[in-house]
């Protein structure tokens, strides 16, 4: 609900800020680039219990429309599909309040696509004739768009001197997972020239608002865990089309 808030905030402050303006330019360019993304919140490890949080590798693309205002300072509307999850190791000494006679460890892939609105401010902090560099600080909402939940583990039980396995599988699409997501998001640009073309190298890093209840695996206790998105991006943009009014600087 928060999230949600702050959104709506930065929302109706672009959108009046733009009516009340007469726009000397405006680009619109595509994006792409490489999504480093994993799931943070409460992760206290009960007793018993070890998690270890490895990173979800994917991808960001989409399109963009960039508003420059007044010198050094633009807005920055997106529309993009972006992959992110988590894969997470869990080993389990103890089920049930009793040790167990070997750890069972648990694989779980977590793995998210989602459409996304961000809507940032961007300020120019240095530039030259071929060079510039920016920061850009703002907020996003994500629409759900599919989702992919799997679990491969084994647990040990003991058999005379030995052991017998019993292996645990489970999979689903995690439609009961939250249908939105918001988000806070800054990070960086260099614009340069490259092909007789402007281009874009970016960073961002994305950090949750709401949280998500995951599923863990059924012999669980608590058979969902509350964590949330949190990722890092590194894209390329360049834009198509680009408007400049007669007369603008």
């Amino acid at each position: 609900m928060k999230g949600k808030v702050l959104f709506t905030i930065v929302l109706s402050i672009m959108v009046g800020w733009l009516g009340a303006l007469e726009l000397a330019e405006i680009k619109l360019g595509v994006s792409g680039g490489y999504n480093l993304a994993q799931h943070y919140g409460n992760k206290d490890q009960a007793e018993g219990y070890k998690i270890d949080t490895g990173f979800h590798h994917g991808f960001t693309s989409g399109l963009y429309l960039e508003l420059p205002i007044v010198e050094d300072f633009a807005f920055r509307y997106e529309f993009n599909y972006v992959t992110r999850g988590s894969e997470e190791d869990i080993t389990i000494s103890e089920l049930d309040g009793e040790e167990l006679y070997k750890p069972a460890v648990m694989n779980v892939y977590y793995h998210l696509g989602y459409m996304e609105f961000p809507m940032l401010f961007k300020y120019t902090t240095l530039k030259s004739d071929k060079l510039s560099l920016a920061i850009n600080a703002g907020a996003a909402m994500a629409l759900k768009t599919n989702g992919r939940y799997e679990l491969d583990g084994v647990v040990y039980f003991p058999v005379a001197d030995s052991f017998t396995t019993f292996p645990i599988r489970e999979m689903s699409h995690l439609k009961e997972v939250n249908q939105f997501d918001f988000s806070l998001i800054y990070g960086g640009e260099l614009d340069f020239q490259m092909l007789q073309r402007p281009f874009t190298l970016g960073y961002r890093f994305t950090i949750g608002w709401d949280y998500l209840n995951l599923p863990t695996y059924d012999l669980a206790e608590q058979s969902t865990v509350s964590l949330r998105n949190q990722s890092y991006a590194l894209y390329l943009s360049t834009p198509l089309w680009h408007y400049k009014r007669q007369g603008a600087e």
